[in-house]
């Protein structure tokens, strides 16, 4: 898709716009203020699904010319206008047309949608969004849709008089219009003028909405909802965002540049970080404390932090071009996690960004950074061929985890004071405007006095990371460090080695010795002093890469696992670089029998994110040998029954929304694994009886989801009921994926039925989680491959981001010889658009493969002499 032309700019827009919410249908007038910046006889604008009816333009001298026919563009989404005559450079002109559009069913398509929902009574309603991000500007109105073309914007909507509209500024005037006997009643509302903002920020909400307010700020925070949503269960996250913003202007040392901030729950929505009217699902908004897990309301923080984030980055400073899209994203994810520790220090929520987690549902900060951006086919943070028809690729967790993770990084490495002075810099100086990578470097190396653009550049424009290979003299004393890129999946080829990245090395050098994150790494090899009894490499799990120690190193950590000397970031970070050491084609030092040795050391005292990154990996090493053999699947659930029942309290199962967040994350982890096992397996059941039995809180929502899927194979048509009738997303959403943990294969065949079943109440994303869960026994993730060829040519209008997930989900436990040869066979015949889906599947099954081929017999010899192998 190509860009346009740099021969006008915008510098106003007045948008006129006309709902007809019964026919989903609008008409739009819009008058753009445009500045000539070159001579030119066209201009060209964004317009996607709108038929413009009149257009004329104004000249500074007040002549008027109708312009009789436009030409319409449907690959490039653009028109363009001809001119009688020249405009030359340094003049201005007012350009006016009006069209007319539609408002489609919620989805991936931009621009206006409406939104069903039931109200407390049952009734089927209706609310109206828009969706502009990245490119839905352009089906609302004709505009210059690309994120440099700043301008303000004054809009008016006409609307159904009995609803509320809701736009990126606060309202300056609502009048009833006058109206013929029988006809209903509109209402004209008019917003004040934004300041100068990108097109993909502009929001419209419209719909029946209760709100609450907050008045402790200089300015209004509401958060709304569809008339009947318990408006009252927003009052916690009301306070958070209050929080956040008061912080962030502290942080940032910028005031909140608009007069208020309306927060908007919309049913089964995600999250969109409109300037001044922020669209959330529901779940982040209206937590009910009696139906809330602590982790679900941990997310939920997160999220809305992020948002609010994106008011200055992305909102306030946006990226030039969406090749730098992790300007907005990754600078969003790292400031909601940095106020998030600031607001809620006992969460420890940046250890949570850096341990993985075995739910199938969870998200993937650190870890899905460093798993993706292991592939040979990810991109780099700055992406040079970034296309507004490509962004789904984009929005990812290279954009937005790597990018975040960087930041982290260059964080420490620089010192976070010295960091947000930069950041501080670079808001101020590009304020209202677009900045680039480069603009980010100027700032920071202005507040720090290093070269950051040059530690940074190979970080940010190449793809990949880098693992360090440790090898160790004992005359010495010495480590040497060299430094490879890391690929998990397939062997690596000189050219794709080429690369020599600055790596802080966050390295400890003696047992009670500061840790020196000024240390960096600069070339392909280099040789330090230490004490080789305890030195530590990238201490706190700060930097992105892997850490290759041998053997004898990894097995001296094994004896170190009581001591407090190391952090439980360090513990998280040596179990997941061992396992994706252990799980690539590298060869390396350790095999997963070491791996196992090493989680087996651990004492129940440790924290209960090191426990689960333990779980994690045990989930995938689980994975890769699903179709191993029954002797080795025997051994792990042995080996997992061993790790569950020495480190999982009695009553673990005793959890209270009164217990502090990190008390009931920890339960609701070991209840997870042991809920199908001994005694946690009967009290499951006991809870559920009594759930069933009209006791609506027998179910702690910590546990809720983990005793589903303990008796799911007793009571899968009870917890299909619930997941139907419930108003409650939360529980819905539990409920639903629970079904996937069924193991008979009727009842497979039933839940992978409702993935395609019409008229479900169930969501893209809950179908994608219940696919997860198929994967993690063998029968479901046998039938979902099956499932997944039968179905290819009958998903209809399931989206292509979802049939990729679907790809990905149904393809994470292939490693069979047989199974890879009927993956390429079937990835032969899919379309173009999905190929890059199943190169990714097939690299993974390769890798899968070649891991249970190497370490398979070495396993067994270790499950037979730690007894779990009868």
């Amino acid at each position: 898709m190509m860009r346009l032309p740099r021969s006008v700019r915008p510098s106003h827009y007045d948008l006129d716009l006309n709902l007809d919410l019964n026919g989903l249908t609008f008409q739009g007038e819009v008058a753009v203020h445009l500045d000539v910046c070159q001579q030119t006889t066209s201009i060209v604008l964004h317009a996607k699904d709108l038929e413009i009816a009149a257009t004329e333009i104004v000249h500074s001298s007040g002549d008027t010319v109708h312009i009789p026919t436009v030409h319409y563009d449907s690959d490039q989404q653009t028109i363009t206008i001809p001119l009688p005559g020249q405009l030359t450079a340094g003049s201005k002109v007012l350009l006016r047309q009006s069209f007319h559009g539609t408002i489609k069913e919620n989805g991936r398509t931009p621009g206006f949608q409406w939104i069903d929902y039931k109200n407390a009574n049952g009734e089927c309603l209706r609310a109206y969004s828009t969706s502009c991000e990245p490119i839905g500007a352009r089906c609302i109105f004709p505009c210059l849709d690309e994120p440099d073309f700043k301008a303000t914007l004054s809009s008016t909507v006409t609307i159904n008089q009995d609803l509320t509209c809701i736009s990126n500024m606060d309202i300056r005037s609502s009048v009833v219009t006058k109206s013929e006997p029988g006809v209903q009643l509109l209402k004209r509302v008019a917003f004040n003028t934004t300041p100068r903002t990108s097109t993909y920020l502009i929001c419209f909400i419209i719909g029946d909405f209760d709100f609450t307010e907050s008045k402790k700020l200089k300015f209004p925070v509401r958060v709304y909802a569809v008339r009947g949503a318990k408006i009252q269960h927003a009052s916690k996250m009301l306070d958070v965002a209050t929080q956040a913003l008061d912080l962030f202007e502290h942080i940032f040392n910028l005031e909140y540049p608009l007069p208020k901030l309306d927060l908007i729950a919309l049913p089964d929505s995600g999250a969109l970080e409109n300037w001044g009217c922020i669209v959330f699902g529901e779940r982040f908004l209206l937590l009910d404390p009696e139906t809330t897990a602590a982790k679900s309301w941990q997310m939920a923080v997160e999220t809305l932090c992020h948002e609010i984030a994106h008011q200055w980055f992305g909102n306030l400073v946006t990226m030039g071009w969406w090749d730098d899209l992790w300007l907005n994203e990754a600078f969003a994810e790292w400031a909601g996690f940095y106020v998030v520790d600031k607001m809620f220090p006992e969460w420890r929520y940046w250890l949570h960004f850096v341990a993985a987690d075995p739910d199938p549902e969870a998200m993937a900060f650190y870890q899905g950074a460093l798993d993706l951006d292991s592939t040979p086919g990810c991109h780099a943070v700055y992406n040079p061929n970034a296309s507004p028809d490509r962004m789904h690729e984009l929005f990812d967790n290279i954009t937005y985890m790597k990018g975040a993770s960087l930041l982290r990084m260059l964080s420490r490495f620089l010192g976070t004071d010295v960091f947000i002075n930069g950041i501080r810099g670079y808001l101020k100086l590009h304020a209202f405007a677009n900045a680039t990578t480069h603009d980010l470097w100027v700032s920071l190396a202005a507040s720090s006095g290093r070269d950051v653009s040059s530690v940074m550049q190979t970080w940010t424009k190449c793809a990949g990371y880098p693992v360090l290979l440790v090898s160790e003299d004992v005359i010495e004393g010495t480590v040497t460090l060299e430094q490879h890129r890391y690929l998990q999946a397939i062997t690596m080829e000189p050219k794709e080695d080429q690369n020599i990245y600055h790596i802080p090395l966050n390295l400890k050098t003696e047992p009670d010795g500061e840790v020196d994150n000024s240390a960096l790494l600069a070339s392909r090899k280099q040789k330090y002093s230490v004490d080789l009894e305890s030195y530590k490499l990238n201490v706190g799990q700060i930097g992105l890469y892997r850490v290759c120690y041998p053997l004898c190193r990894i097995q001296a950590f094994g004896k170190q696992t009581s001591n407090v000397s190391l952090s439980a970031e360090d513990w998280v970070g040596l179990i997941s670089d061992s396992h994706a050491l252990i799980s690539s084609c590298l060869d390396v030092p350790m095999t997963t029998a070491d791996l196992l040795d090493l989680l087996l050391s651990f004492p129940v005292g440790q924290h209960f994110l090191v426990w689960r990154q333990i779980f994690f990996v045990f989930a995938k090493i689980w994975q890769a040998f699903l179709f191993s053999s029954s002797r080795i699947r025997t051994a792990l659930q042995s080996l997992h029954l061993h790790l569950v029942v020495s480190n999982t309290p009695e009553d673990v199962w005793r959890v209270t929304s009164k217990d502090p967040i990190p008390v009931q994350n920890a339960k609701a982890l070991f209840y997870a694994q042991g809920g199908k096992h001994g005694h946690l397996k009967a009290v499951s059941s006991k809870l559920f009886d009594e759930l069933m039995a009209g006791e609506k809180n027998a179910l702690n929502p910590n546990i809720r989801k983990h005793v589903f899927q303990a008796v799911i194979n007793d009571r899968y048509e009870s917890i299909l009921a619930i997941a139907r009738k419930t108003q409650d997303p939360e529980i819905r959403t539990d409920a639903f994926i629970s079904l996937g943990y069924a193991d008979s294969p009727t009842l497979i065949q039933r839940s992978l039925e409702l993935l395609t079943q019409d008229g479900e109440p169930f969501s893209p994303l809950e179908k994608w989680f219940l696919l997860n869960a198929l994967q993690t026994h063998h029968a479901g993730a046998d039938a979902s491959w099956k499932w997944l060829k039968e179905k290819w040519n009958k998903f209809g209008r399931v989206d292509r981001v979802t049939i990729s997930r679907y790809v990905a989900s149904c393809t994470s436990g292939l490693s069979s010889a047989l199974q890879l040869d009927d993956a390429r066979s079937f990835a032969l015949s899919v379309e173009d658009k999905f190929r890059k889906a199943f190169e990714e599947a097939i690299e993974g099954a390769e890798a899968r493969m070649n891991w249970v081929e190497r370490d398979r017999a070495g396993m067994e010899v270790w499950f037979e002499r730690h007894g779990f192998l009868a």
